[in-house]
């Protein structure tokens, strides 16, 4: 790579940066591509060769939150110090109170208005599917050590998983309930109740102790 591309990259950070920081100022749908050029100060040609669409730089910061997701579950993957249930229950710990640090409001256009949880294709696409077979590598640790049951697919549980916590998360940031108390409560009620249903039984958990 050369300075070309590290300034091409730098100024795509910097617009994208400025124009988060004025949708969390602004809100969303108040907010105009020129607001975000007379912020950078560039032309509407320079804004345009990096981002067609404000759409499009709503879906490159979810792009960004699916990639930090990822990384956070490489962290548990690789940990090994601790049971499969504990990482699962840390893994939304976490999740949950970086969502709660954030502005609420914004995060719920990203979550309803972007590709962050529902569909995506392309580098969208290739990054959910990465976060969920990292996942579905905790389950299969899980079925190796007894921890979980054995006779459920890991990549179904895995997506079950997400499911739960996506709808949860969603509902959460779009004010669903009266109560819209904190997000880590409820995020840990998801994974004690999902955790408890593929709790393996006494004896798969003898049989894989056994088998290692």
């Amino acid at each position: 790579m050369g300075l070309r591309d590290d300034k091409k990259r730098q100024q795509r950070r910097e617009i994208l940066e400025e124009a988060i920081a004025l949708f969390r100022e602004r809100g969303y749908d108040e907010t105009r591509i020129q607001d975000v050029i007379d912020r950078v100060r560039i032309s509407e040609a320079t804004f345009f060769n990096y981002f067609p669409t404000k759409e499009a730089l709503l879906e490159e910061y979810a792009i960004g939150s699916v990639e930090a997701y990822a990384q956070l579950l490489r962290v548990e993957v690789d940990d090994r110090t601790r049971t499969v249930a504990e990482r699962i229950r840390d893994l939304l710990r976490i999740m949950a109170t970086g969502l709660e640090q954030e502005e609420r409001e914004f995060m719920a256009v990203v979550a309803t208005r972007s590709r962050l949880f529902f569909g995506g294709k392309g580098g969208m696409f290739e990054r959910k599917v990465l976060a969920q077979g990292l996942l579905a590598r905790l389950f299969e640790e899980g079925q190796a050590n007894g921890e979980i049951r054995p006779d459920a697919d890991p990549e179904l549980l895995a997506e079950s998983l997400a499911g739960a916590y996506t709808f949860t998360i969603v509902n959460w940031l779009t004010c669903r309930w009266d109560d819209s108390g904190p997000l880590r409560p409820r995020l840990q009620q998801v994974a004690g109740v999902f955790l408890e249903g593929c709790r393996a039984t006494t004896t798969a958990a003898v049989s894989a102790r056994r088998r290692a």
